[in-house]
Order: C-alpha cells, then structure tokens, then sequence
C-alpha cells in the first residue's frame, strides 16, 4: 500500500515587496533550518503568520528554525526596523550599548566599545504619538542572557561585534513593546539565547549618563521625585485610590513600579496624573451646579 503523502498548502497574499505565493514544499526545502524536523501543523502555523504579517519569506523577512521541541518563526532586523518606520505612530528610537566603565554602570549611544570599558548589554528607547498623548518604550537587556556560545566561547557575530548584536536585541524587544500588534508572533535572529530558546530578562542596573550627554532623561528618580509623585496622588484621591491611579500609570509606561523609573518617564507619568487630576476636578464640579450640598467624598 502506497504512503500516504503531506496534504499541499498554498497560500496566496500580498506584501509591500509585492504577491507571494508559498507553498508547505517551499517552506520544507528553502525556510526552515535548525536540528529537528518541523510537523505539518508547525508549517501551516509559519505559512499562515506570513500571510497575516505580509512577509515575504524568500527575500529573507522571515524564517523557521527548530531545535529540539522548540520552534520558532524569525524575522530579519531590516524588516523589523521597516515595519517600524511605516507606522504613521512611529517617532523615531535612540539606542546603544551598557557598559562598566571603572564602578559605574554607564549608558550610551552606538556601540562603540572603548578600551577601559567591560560591555554589559544593550538598550533602545521608542518613541510613538498615541491618540492622546506621546509615549515611548524602554528597554534593556544583558549580554550575558545572548550571547551564543561554542566551547566556552562566543560564537559567530557574538564574538567579532557582541556590541552591535545585543544593541539589535533591545532595538527588537523595544519596537514589538511599542507596536505589539505589528510584530505579534515575530522574533528576531539575535534575540535566541545561548541555548537556541527566546528570552525576555532585562538588565536593570542603575544608569549613569555620559558626561555632557544631553539625555539626562534616562537617569533614574531619586527620592524626593518619587514622594512629589506618590504625594500628588493621594492628596487628591486618597490613599487607597491613589496608589491604584499610580499603578495603572506605572503599567502604561511599561513600569511595575516606581523603583527603576527614568526621569523622562517620570515626566510622562506625572504629566498622565496632572492630567488626570484636572479631569476629574472638573467631574467634581458639575454636580454643585445642581445642588447646593458638593460632594468634597475622596475615594
């Protein structure tokens, strides 16, 4: 009895680079790399996240590997760094390189190692126009959680321009943050660990800035920011109500917290909160219009 052969898929579709059309042999033969061989379900899955993203696979926008159990659809950085630049909500990013220079941990633009300095990982800051306000997306991520190794040693790319290649991964990680619709489902090369799987940890060391650096915005709040914040607040909403205001704040700056916030995420944040205040100030005010009791009641 005759084997029974794979069912052929064909998907057509359009992307910026014009019509594709792919097929389950053409992933099979020419898309996928790694150790493991992929199942049918995982080629329907990549062909299929093609189509929704608009890729064109065969000019290297996108790939499958599998190592193991493990399989995954990457995107090439070009790709990533395009997709970002053709939304209308897009306002340009800054980024570069952690590195230890004597005692301090320092931050800075490009990826320039310098003779005195030990590299630590790599940042990227985006910058989006949202309906209502302006936003931006940190991110910061180690080396040591990247870098590929063989024998005891850092790998291709890794070894010759580790700066360049974990710059890449917080500009990738930064961008899917700020446009997570955009980039659902898609990773970039540089952003596999050591062994072969995706991974999310991020360096969170206190940054010093670079002298005469004009990005003064990336230094953590000290003490007093902090209270000015968490005072304005609950003075005007109450314990309770306050410290809920100030975690939903946190979390639309990509913060679970007040500990690692940056002064120009500070600025956002209380810039949302001031904003807010006003809002519902003007709530308050509307019902005296009506009655001559006011409610003064906080939450």
């Amino acid at each position: 009895m005759a084997e029974k052969k794979s069912e052929i898929m064909v998907v057509d579709y359009d992307t910026a680079l014009g019509h594709i059309r792919l097929t389950t042999e053409d992933v099979k033969n020419y898309l996928v790399s790694g150790t493991s061989q992929v199942t049918d379900k995982e080629i329907k899955l990549f062909m299929e996240l093609c189509k929704y993203q608009k890729l064109n696979p065969f000019t290297g926008e996108a790939y499958a590997i599998k190592f193991g159990n493990e399989f995954q659809m990457v995107v090439g950085y070009e790709t990533y760094k395009r997709r970002a630049e053709e939304n209308p909500a897009y306002r340009g990013r800054k980024s570069g390189i952690v590195v230890l220079r004597g005692e301090n941990v320092v931050q800075k633009e490009g990826t320039c190692v310098y003779p005195s300095e030990t590299l630590l990982g790599g940042w990227c800051r985006v910058f989006v126009q949202r309906p209502e306000f302006k936003d931006e997306m940190y991110k910061e991520v180690g080396l040591s959680e990247y870098q590929k190794m063989k024998d005891g040693k850092p790998s291709a790319n890794w070894a010759t321009k580790p700066a360049t290649m974990i710059e890449k991964v917080a500009v990738s990680q930064a961008l899917r943050a700020a446009f997570p619709t955009d980039y659902q489902g898609l990773y970039t090369a540089e952003e596999f660990g050591q062994d072969g799987k995706l991974t999310e940890e991020f360096v969170n060391a206190e940054v010093v800035e670079e002298a005469g650096d004009s990005g003064a915005g990336s230094l953590i709040i000290n003490q007093e920011q902090r209270q000015e914040f968490l005072k304005l607040a609950t003075d005007f909403y109450g314990k309770k109500k306050g410290n809920a205001v100030i975690n939903y704040i946190c979390q639309q700056i990509g913060l679970e917290s007040t500990t690692n916030m940056t002064v120009s995420q500070f600025e956002r944040a209380m810039e949302m909160l001031e904003h807010g205040i006003e809002v519902d100030k003007k709530k308050m005010e509307q019902p005296t219009e009506k009655s001559e009791v006011p409610d003064t009641e906080k939450a």
